[in-house]
């Protein structure tokens, strides 16, 4: 048996060190996964199913992000029963409707498939990275995923922190009494994510967590996508708009435009038979590019203020700032950067691939199939932590990690208060887990009643996620069947905040 580390993106996902496609795609006869789904994909846009990780998992359809997000997709997406989307798709001569969960859960068993076949041995135990805002619902989306798919999620890991882990298990010069503060910027396709870690040599403590979703390559893409939507309009009496085809070979074109313009001043859009056999060309100035994309450019900057608000730092405090995501080599980027934290940004990680390594990892140290031991005196630490990423008869190395919760918690409950002897009610709360809360945590809380109530566990400041506050309720009964007057029970409740989330 082996363990893996799982990231999953919008469009692609890793599997420890491996690449693949995160595309669905559907035709009349069968369903396409990974490579051959992203091959699909642009002569089928329609049931192509991609951006569900992020975009969709876990959200309301009447989330208004959510909304703003489906006018870019292609496929048809509906309100189902439940209140939560559902996707429409041709598969087998037939329109079919399918939860997120479900095109999610083909994604991860299509994973789980290639980590077998590349291992050669059965794969259960896991790590999944996920972004540092999800939310409850879009946690427990997740791990009713791993468990359709026949996996056993050890850890569900925010992305910086596997970074994090990934950058100090490899680094050699960590003193034992001295604290390194390392920044992680991480900028994707979809998001960005900032997290500020402590490192001392065999432990690292996360400091601070921040965030901004809707800043990533994909603003960036649909920039471009409608700045040249404009001209082909203009231009070439195109309206791309109405041809999901046409949108699709578009936006693949804008986003190769875009890594040109990454590492040249100026770059030619050309698309092949864009419709009805037109070929168009369009051209763009990175100047220009920088100009039309300035306002997205500068909202990177409030994630770097409230992790250091956070971690109660300045920029003198940070000793480096990594850089990863597939976002991370946009020039106007990492000149942001630069001039924030008066120091040039570090590229010393594998963009792509620390957070299934990091993952990968993580999983390793929880794992009952793996031993932890301080290996250095016995090898080179290079080969002990490669062997360890696939073969379970090796130890991993001894590296403690603390994980602080990003989102603070509470307590709400209304019932007869203990002074209150007319009947009356009130609400009532209680601040359990402030923000920034080592992981794992747990709490306890005595109330001091005469018959069973309810309570509510809430996010005590949800404007961050965008998303109800009530996360459940619970109901607690007392272990008396008769009261009076007199005998008021006390019930005591255990909130635990571990590696999934609040329990």
């Amino acid at each position: 048996m082996s363990t893996v580390g799982f990231d999953f993106r919008n469009e692609r996902c890793v599997v420890a060190v491996s690449k693949h496609s995160s595309i669905v795609c559907f035709d009349e006869e069968q369903c396409f996964l990974g490579v051959s789904g992203a091959a699909t994909n642009t002569p089928n846009p329609k049931n192509s199913i991609l951006l569900i990780m992020r975009s969709i998992i876990g959200r309301p359809f009447a989330d208004l992000e959510l909304q703003q997000d489906l006018q870019a997709l292609p496929f048809s997406v509906t309100e189902g029963p439940d209140g939560f989307p559902l996707i429409h798709a041709r598969y087998s001569c037939e329109t079919k409707s399918f939860t997120p969960i479900q095109i999610l859960g083909m994604v991860f068993s299509n994973m789980k498939r290639l980590a077998e076949m590349n291992l050669n041995a059965s794969v259960v135990d896991c790590c999944i990275g996920i972004p540092v805002y999800f939310t409850d619902l879009q946690r427990r989306a997740v791990l009713e995923v791993a468990k359709i798919a026949g996996l056993n999620p050890v850890k569900l890991m925010h992305e910086t922190t596997a970074t994090a882990l990934a950058y100090g298990m490899y680094e050699t010069d960590l003193s034992e009494n001295k604290q390194r503060n390392v920044a992680f910027v991480d900028i994707g396709r979809d998001s960005m994510q900032v997290c500020i870690a402590a490192f001392k040599e065999g432990e690292m403590k996360i400091l601070a967590h921040s965030f901004d979703r809707s800043v990533g390559g994909r603003d960036f893409d649909e920039v471009l996508f409608h700045s040249f939507a404009e001209q082909l309009k203009s231009r070439y009496k195109i309206d791309a708009f109405q041809h999901a085809i046409a949108c699709s070979k578009l936006r693949d074109a804008c986003e190769k435009l875009k890594e040109v313009l990454r590492s040249n001043p100026e770059a030619l859009l050309y698309v092949e038979c864009l419709i009805d056999d037109k070929y168009v060309r369009g051209y763009m100035k990175r100047d220009e590019f920088e100009q039309i994309t300035t306002p997205i450019v500068e909202r990177v900057k409030k994630p770097l203020e409230e992790a250091l608000l956070d971690a109660k730092f300045t920029v003198d405090d940070i000793y480096s700032v990594e850089v990863v995501g597939s976002e991370s080599r946009v020039p106007a980027i990492i000149n942001i950067l630069t001039k924030f934290f008066g120091k040039e940004p570090m590229r010393t990680m594998n963009a792509n691939e620390c957070v299934s390594r990091g993952c990968a990892l993580e999983c390793a140290r929880l794992s009952s199939n793996f031993k932890v031991k301080d290996l250095r005196k016995e090898c080179d630490k290079g080969c002990v932590l490669d062997c360890a990423f696939f073969n379970p008869l090796f130890q991993v190395k001894e590296f403690q990690v603390q994980e602080s919760f990003p989102f603070p918690i509470a307590l709400q409950w209304k019932g007869p208060t203990q002074d209150s002897d007319n009947g009356k009610t009130e609400n009532q709360s209680c601040l359990v887990f402030s923000k920034g809360n080592l992981i794992p945590s747990v709490k306890a809380l005595t109330f001091y009643r005469t018959g069973t109530f309810n309570v509510d566990v809430l996010y005590a400041d949800a404007r961050e996620l965008q998303a109800p506050s009530k996360i459940s309720t619970f109901t607690a009964v007392t272990s008396r069947t008769h009261f009076d007057e007199v005998f008021r029970i006390h019930t005591g409740i255990r909130l635990i905040l571990g590696n999934h989330g609040p329990t």
